[in-house]
């Protein structure tokens, strides 16, 4: 099915409502999501992934295990990025505009890729942006230039499987130089993201399941409502 970008930033929005984000949480990952869909990245297909995780990571912590002026390392505990990443990209904004430059880290983390929906939201800061990542098979490298707001994205296959990976998330943040992967003959050709005509195109199960995620929040609110409604007293006099 298509929808507009509107549809799926406030049904994303209610939906991580029902789930138990706080608020703002709700804002920054419904953003995130959006985005990533009109990357061409396919938002809701990676948030498909995520939501049977979503419920049991509200109240895991996400820790600091070091920081200075121009590097950030974040823990997450296995929570998706969803969580976590608009805090860490925040951080390292506020240090690249100070210092020049940033390398934020987030360690075990999963829907590592949802995270370049967010940094799109960070384009107009005037920074470069190197986010890098990999899996058992491939390492994954995608580049914001200052004011740009689609990545360009490259994918390497890695030469033999990786013995040891924590999911962890890399971002360099510069505000003085471009930041560019290692090019090599045989580096694939960046991604293109054709603007949509007609909406987005979202998988019909996952966009059913945000909805009925959405609806506990109407169900919540109902159930106040008629709790007050039965008498109980308003602060409100």
């Amino acid at each position: 099915m298509r929808v507009s970008l509107n549809e799926i930033q406030v049904i994303c929005r209610k939906a991580f409502e029902g789930i138990g984000f706080a608020p703002g949480d709700c804002e920054d990952a419904a953003e995130m999501i959006a985005r990533l869909q009109l990357q061409g990245l396919d938002g809701i297909g990676a948030l498909k992934k995520a939501l049977a995780f979503l419920h049991d990571e509200v109240d895991r912590p996400i820790e600091t295990c070091y920081e200075d002026a121009a590097q950030l390392t974040l823990d997450a505990h296995g929570q998706s990025v969803l969580r976590c990443a608009a805090q860490a990209v925040e951080l390292g904004v506020g240090k690249a505009l100070r210092g020049g430059s940033a390398l934020i880290r987030i360690r075990h983390c999963h829907n590592r890729i949802l995270l370049l929906g967010y940094l799109a939201r960070c384009a107009p800061e005037a920074l470069n942006f190197c986010v890098y990542w990999r899996d058992a098979r491939q390492e994954m490298v995608a580049t914001f230039s200052a004011g740009q707001t689609r990545p360009t994205l490259r994918v390497y296959d890695l030469p033999q499987l990786a013995q040891s990976d924590e999911q962890s998330i890399n971002v360099l943040i510069s505000r003085h130089f471009a930041l560019l992967p290692r090019l090599s003959a045989e580096d694939a050709l960046p991604a293109t993201y054709p603007q949509p005509a007609e909406g987005l195109v979202v998988d019909d199960d996952v966009w059913t399941q945000l909805k009925k995620l959405g609806e506990r929040v109407l169900v919540e609110s109902t159930e106040e409502s008629r709790r007050r409604g039965a008498g109980e007293s308003s602060d409100a006099r």
